[in-house]
């Protein structure tokens, strides 16, 4: 723990920001989970949160492969043929979380589940072809472990 802590504190200001913003985006889905499992009849939010939240930061992490393509230091690292799979994946998870929204069963949490796991399987393939920051790729699989947790027991509660 105190390699992590140590490790932490070099990293640079915005750093720190950026990791503390992702832990904190984990927020909605715990507050959403909880609702879900203790007033399942009656939620608080009215809606699957998990659901709809997840549809949201699935978008998102589509969303960033064009700031990738937009920044030109990455780019001159890979060849054409890549840079257009990043450009058509980067909108697939939006049309999966679409997706998601449209179907009114048990099974949309599914597919918001394989939409992460789809995510975090390019992100390690990426990483290896241009380098994420490393404290980066940790950050992902960390929140993406517990987003899969917490989507797996939302199935469970809602099947």
């Amino acid at each position: 723990m105190d390699k992590f802590i140590s490790k932490f504190l070099i990293l640079e200001y915005s750093v720190k920001i950026m990791i503390l913003i992702g832990i904190l985006g984990l927020l909605p889905f715990i507050f959403g989970f909880v609702d879900l499992w203790i007033n399942k009849d009656e939620l608080f939010f009215k809606i699957n949160f998990p659901k709809y939240y997840g549809a949201i930061i699935l978008t998102f992490l589509g969303s960033k492969y064009w700031g990738i393509i937009l920044n030109f230091n990455a780019i001159k690292k890979i060849s054409n043929e890549l840079k257009v799979g990043i450009i058509i994946w980067s909108i697939l998870p939006s049309i999966m979380a679409i997706t998601v929204l449209i179907i009114q069963n048990s099974f949309s949490i599914i597919i918001l589940a394989l939409g992460f796991i789809f995510c975090q399987i390019v992100d390690e393939f990426l990483n290896k072809k241009i380098s994420f920051p490393h404290w980066y790729i940790i950050l992902r699989r960390i929140l993406t472990l517990i987003v899969l947790i917490i989507l797996i027991c939302t199935f469970i509660i809602i099947k």
